[in-house]
């Protein structure tokens, strides 16, 4: 269900594709993305107007010295290089705001350099195999909105963590997490969690400090309950429980008005949730592989649904309560024990457009 925020560029900005050498100093956007480049042309270094530069997927092992006269420079994205070392120049980009270093061979010695980048709203370190986070970089940047570290080898975050107060969204999928990292409790502007794949066991009480958080991802980990204060993250919209170790949800969850879309995939649920049938806003909701064998009544609730994944269960019948989701357009119900599927006339016409029904008996 998640997935890595992506950068965004601004058509204020004139674009220069086809050559990265032929430029005038008046440029202040420059793409010099997947040209096979080895080094930063000097040309570009030489350009003091830049404000956004995209330098990614190309084989670029090292950020020159001249990097520093890029002054104006806003965002600057070096991601998929074979950069190794990250030159000290590179802390004095003082109007930085966003940097993309993912996907370089990088040595974590060099990373401090980043600490100079106090105006920097935007750190993306996706697979870069970092053990750890440098303390510097937590205690100095104080802007940062977005810290992405997804694909490492992170077992815990540094205390520090808690300067990151103005942090919305944080993305620690696919680390080595065994515990919650409990410093993110104190981060009351969170809006978005990723810790996906991970190895984690529980999730603490103190989750239900972060009432404005909106998306919650922890999927593929060994979760086998929930704690109750979830319930108070009230603005709480998209929630991915898939694949863990969970049999049933805490009452509290109920409270959730604002769901619009539940990953429980993988778990050994045989039931479907009592209160999952109070999310009426759902919009799209994975049952996959839960051990179900029937719907409850009251499912019929969830009238908004328009994606349904009931596949690799044990429903004999095809549900009728599924005839009541007249806003429904996708029905996985592939991997049951179905026989045949006998659904009414009328209730066919409720399904209204590019119905996708899949079946496989």
């Amino acid at each position: 269900m998640s997935s890595d925020s992506t950068k965004c560029e601004h058509s204020s900005r004139i674009q220069q594709k086809s050559d990265p050498q032929q430029v005038s100093d008046r440029i202040f956007f420059i793409d010099g993305s997947n040209q096979s480049l080895l080094t930063i042309p000097t040309d570009i270094l030489a350009l003091r107007e830049l404000e956004e530069v995209h330098l990614e997927n190309n084989q670029i092992a090292e950020i020159p010295k001249d990097i520093q006269h890029l002054r104006k420079v806003r965002v600057l994205y070096l991601n998929k290089n074979k950069l190794k070392n990250l030159c000290p120049e590179l802390g004095r980009l003082s109007n930085l705001e966003g940097l993309d270093l993912s996907d370089n061979p990088l040595e974590a010695s060099s990373l401090p350099v980043l600490s100079g980048l106090r105006q920097l709203r935007e750190l993306r370190l996706y697979r870069t195999d970092l053990a750890d986070i440098p303390v510097v970089i937590c205690k100095l940047l104080h802007h940062l909105e977005l810290l992405g570290l997804a694909g490492n080898r992170l077992k815990s975050l540094p205390k520090e963590i808690v300067n990151q107060t103005k942090l919305r969204e944080i993305h620690l999928k696919h680390n080595q997490f065994a515990a919650f990292p409990l410093e993110l409790c104190g981060l009351y502007n969170l809006e978005i969690i990723d810790l996906d794949e991970n190895k984690l066991t529980i999730v603490p009480e103190e989750i239900g400090n972060l009432t404005e958080l909106k998306k919650f991802y922890v999927a593929y980990n060994s979760l086998a309950v929930l704690p109750e204060s979830l319930g108070q993250c009230t603005k709480l919209s998209v929630l991915d429980l898939s694949y863990n170790r969970l049999h049933a949800l805490p009452p509290t969850l109920g409270e959730l008005s604002q769901m619009t879309e539940v990953g429980l995939s993988g778990n050994h649920l045989e039931k479907v949730p009592r209160l999952l049938c109070r999310w009426t806003s759902l919009f799209l909701l994975y049952l996959r592989n839960t051990g179900l064998r029937l719907l409850r009544r009251s499912f019929r609730r969830l009238v908004n649904l328009r994606f349904l994944d009931l596949s690799q269960n044990l429903l004999e019948h095809c549900p009728l309560q599924i005839c009541a989701l007249k806003n429904l357009e996708v029905l996985a119900l592939d991997d049951n024990k179905i026989c045949q599927v006998l659904i009414p006339c009328p209730a066919v016409t409720m399904l209204p457009g590019p119905t996708l029904v899949w079946f496989r008996v």
